[in-house]
């Protein structure tokens, strides 16, 4: 697991930038290995902290030599880098809810990295490496978007889009005015749609604008 862990922080990367930069399919990417991570972490976190491969997680041999500490921490690690990494997905994907997971996400990682370090400094063990590795990366990166605000992160994504970020503020400012959530909608599609798609999609509504 730890290959395919990799595999899908490699690819997390990429489809951030992505969103970052506009490229369609970004958000897919996303949902996909963030919650494939999220996953890895809780509920297997238990066996992939302890370094127990899929196949063998249901062999009673794969557990000897583990406290049940050992396996109630790598669970509680797991949940907390689990919540870490949708918190991630949701602020990206502008979901409500983003900081609430990356808030009881952090708070749980803090705890466990607590108990980690007492123990690490008793007995060394390389099972409080393999954790406090993962604390810092997905913790810290998480710890910084709650830091960051959804608007500085979409004046990121559409910076070479002035007149979105125009109207996104307003439409902030007044969440009740649908006429600005049209034009938010219209200044959206044409920032993230080729032309000659935009130029469908627009006849599309004025289409849809007759019939009513």
């Amino acid at each position: 697991m730890k290959t395919l862990e990799k595999v899908i922080g490699l690819v997390i990367i990429i489809s951030l930038i992505m969103k970052l930069t506009l490229i369609p399919g970004g958000s897919i990417l996303a949902v996909i290995s963030l919650t494939t991570l999220a996953c890895i972490y809780y509920p297997l976190g238990f066996a992939f902290f302890n370094k127990i491969r899929l196949r063998k997680i249901f062999k009673r041999d794969s557990y000897k030599g583990l406290t049940k500490f050992r396996i109630i921490g790598a669970i509680g690690i797991g949940m907390g880098l689990a919540a870490i990494c949708i918190g991630i997905l949701f602020k990206f994907q502008h979901w409500p809810g983003a900081d609430t997971y990356l808030s009881s996400g952090l708070v749980t990682t803090l705890i466990i990295l607590i108990v980690a370090m007492i123990r690490f400094i008793k007995s060394k063990d390389n099972f409080y490496k393999r954790i406090f590795k993962r604390i810092a990366i997905i913790g810290g990166f998480g710890l910084i978007l709650t830091i960051v605000s959804d608007s500085t992160i979409t004046k990121i994504q559409f910076r070479n889009h002035p007149d979105y970020i125009k109207v996104y503020e307003e439409y902030i400012d007044n969440p009740q005015d649908e006429e600005l959530r049209k034009k938010m909608d219209i200044e959206y599609h044409k920032a993230t749609m080729p032309k000659d798609e935009f130029e469908m999609y627009m006849k599309y509504q004025y289409n849809q604008t007759d019939n009513q």
